[in-house]
């Protein structure tokens, strides 16, 4: 009489190779669907060498172009903190009208300079350069003395080039 117990064997071993078959079958599958493999010389066509520093980083030309965008947009408002040199401060109706013509005199005589009119509540000011450290704004500050006597240096935002 045949036992049953001859026939077990092969059961378990036949589930457990189906099993390890089907579940690579899809681990195979589930690589393929993600992105196929780019080839070494497509990819270093597709890439782009930009040097950093000391350092090369290789970029997809779409990244360098983002990177480039968003380097012109800080630019384009990048602030920093300094020193202005405040020449003119008035309130009252003709205070804006003043502050033009004081600003307009001063590029008349320093045209490479930067000049700001702004409205700092309540009153009408202007102020000049955009230099980073105090000593800077006092060196220039020593130059125009002479023509604007209660000029004061400040601290405010300046741009950065």
């Amino acid at each position: 009489m045949q036992s049953n117990f001859a026939n077990m064997p092969n059961f378990p071993l036949r589930f457990v190779f189906l099993l390890g078959v089907s579940l690579s079958a899809i681990n195979l599958n589930a690589q393929n669907a993600i992105a196929p493999p780019i080839d070494a010389a497509q990819s270093f066509e597709q890439q782009v060498i930009v040097g950093v520093d000391s350092s090369t980083i290789a970029m997809e030309p779409r990244m360098k172009r983002y990177l480039e965008m968003m380097d012109s947009l800080d630019a384009a408002t990048m602030k920093s903190h300094g020193y202005r040199i405040q020449i003119f401060s008035g309130a009252g109706p003709n205070a804006r009208k003043m502050a033009l013509e004081k600003q307009s005199d001063f590029l008349k005589l320093f045209n490479q300079e930067r000049a700001y009119t702004k409205w700092n509540y309540p009153n009408w000011v202007v102020r000049l350069g955009d230099f980073r450290t105090h000593l800077e704004a006092l060196e220039f500050h020593h130059e125009i003395r002479q023509i604007y006597p209660a000029s004061f240096i400040v601290k405010d935002e300046i741009t950065v080039e």
